[in-house]
């Protein structure tokens, strides 16, 4: 198949066709964004019909979907949010007396039975509030049908401000009063990658507070300051890189989580991309792994989150390397191996950052 034919403003006469290539790999992978999506509204991790469908994976494919905002992409948002308002736990489920109002399980397809088990509560909150920000900072039709379930969007809030290890929260594992979040109560891990998304979804919560869409008693501009100040205390100078959770040391031989870690501060605002830092710290893991962007996979997954750090920080000879590899498959009608809506959303995200650092 060849690429579509565009004229996208910045691209000159676009000779090495990389513009092309751009848009021809984004639409086909929205629309395998949009493929996974269930008549329920659910979005599944990949194509298999018994597939798990993860909320946390689904966030950054709907994340990517608003990058494109037709009517079908908002349509298809729209759906996924009121499945994920569906979905959203009481204190009591069917497996535990104790559950964080506003977590959400994982499901399984095609009949959404779940086994009451997520990744995390932290970042599932934390993700799912940065694509509601995103969706209804594109119009007021959208903040207006966004508000109609702020019963429901400050639920998720206060789950995310459940894992925050605050002075009001009484939380299991380390009680340091030191705004990190840790993953849920059964598993008090206070993780860089997660705390990086914590970051970002504190930023979300105040901007859907001031914009009337959640309401809290919390003071969220002190605790995303403390929370920005305990991230950045991870850092291990003597390592020269971040712990990967609070006490336990990073390996940069380690992929993950050790390396791909790393590159969560900067990903998700903690850190600006022109600090002396965030250049070590990414120049770095390209020593450790400096075939990612020809196609190279160092787990089981691609990780195309790499990608979409590599283009917040506008690398992008590697962006356009590892774009064109895709090309190549997805010319074919091929994907990579493993790839889930979350491989298919952080790319697109990639994309999409590239091109505006670049415009």
């Amino acid at each position: 198949l060849p690429p579509p034919t565009v004229s996208r403003p910045g691209w000159g006469d676009d000779t090495d066709g990389i513009g092309q290539i751009y848009d021809f790999v984004r639409s086909y992978q929205l629309s395998y964004i949009r493929s996974l999506q269930l008549p329920t509204g659910a979005i599944k991790d990949n194509e298999g019909e018994s597939s798990k469908i993860t909320p946390y994976f689904a966030h950054f494919a709907v994340l990517a979907l608003l990058t494109d905002p037709t009517d079908e992409n908002i349509e298809t948002v729209k759906n996924y949010m009121l499945w994920y308002f569906s979905k959203l736990n009481s204190a009591v489920t069917e497996f535990r007396d104790d559950e964080i109002p506003g977590s959400v399980y994982d499901y399984f397809a095609p009949s959404e039975t779940t086994k009451g088990t997520y990744d995390s509560v932290d970042s599932y909150a934390a993700t799912f509030l940065e694509t509601a920000m995103r969706f209804a900072q594109l119009s007021e039709e959208n903040r207006a049908w966004l508000a109609e379930y702020s019963d429901k969007v400050s639920l998720v809030a206060s789950a995310m401000m459940a894992t925050i290890d605050t002075d009001t929260n009484a939380l299991p594992g380390s009680d340091a009063n030191d705004c990190l979040s840790i993953a849920h109560y059964r598993y008090p891990v206070k993780y860089l990658m997660d705390n990086s998304e914590v970051n970002m979804g504190l930023k979300a919560a105040i901007w859907l507070s001031e914009n009337g869409i959640i309401s809290t008693d919390a003071d969220l501009n002190d605790i995303l300051e403390r929370n920005t100040e305990a991230i950045k205390a991870l850092y291990n100078a003597a390592n020269q890189n971040y712990d990967y959770a609070k006490g336990n040391e990073s390996d940069w031989s380690v992929f993950y989580p050790g390396a791909t870690a790393q590159l969560y501060p900067c990903l998700f605002g903690v850190t600006s991309p022109l600090e002396t830092r965030s250049r070590q710290i990414y120049e770095t893991f390209n020593v450790h792994y400096p075939d990612w962007s020809s196609g190279t996979t160092y787990d089981t997954y691609p990780w195309t989150m790499v990608v979409y750090a590599a283009a917040v920080m506008n690398d992008t000879e590697r962006v356009e390397s590892y774009v064109r590899h895709i090309y190549e498959l997805n010319s074919k009608g091929e994907q990579m191996g493993y790839w889930y809506d979350a491989e298919a959303g952080s790319l697109v995200l990639a994309i999409d950052t590239i091109i505006k650092n670049n415009e």
